[in-house]
């Protein structure tokens, strides 16, 4: 790797890894983490106050989107985060 090479970015795990590296893993689940909440709560509200105009249903739309890719986040590191905090503690 030229970052090894170089000698000005060396770390003890190895860098962007899921497995192993634990900022990325971490930062990477609580960001799943928002995506979930914020488009839940946009969704929730959006079928309590009803949808009539187009710009609603499509806020709709790309919610449900959004919501998938927070999952499938979720669903690829949050375990591994779970699973690093512990071994931390």
């Amino acid at each position: 790797m030229a970052t090894d090479i170089l000698g000005w970015f060396n770390t003890p795990y190895p860098f962007l890894s899921l497995e192993a590296d634990p900022i990325f893993t971490i930062g990477s689940a609580v960001i799943g983490l928002f995506i979930v909440q914020s488009n839940s709560s946009l969704l929730l509200y959006h079928f309590l106050v009803g949808f009539e105009d187009e710009k609603s249903q499509f806020a709709i739309l790309m919610s449900f989107i959004n919501l998938g890719f927070g999952g499938a986040l979720l669903r690829e590191t949050l375990f591994t985060a779970i699973a690093l905090l512990l071994s931390i503690i």
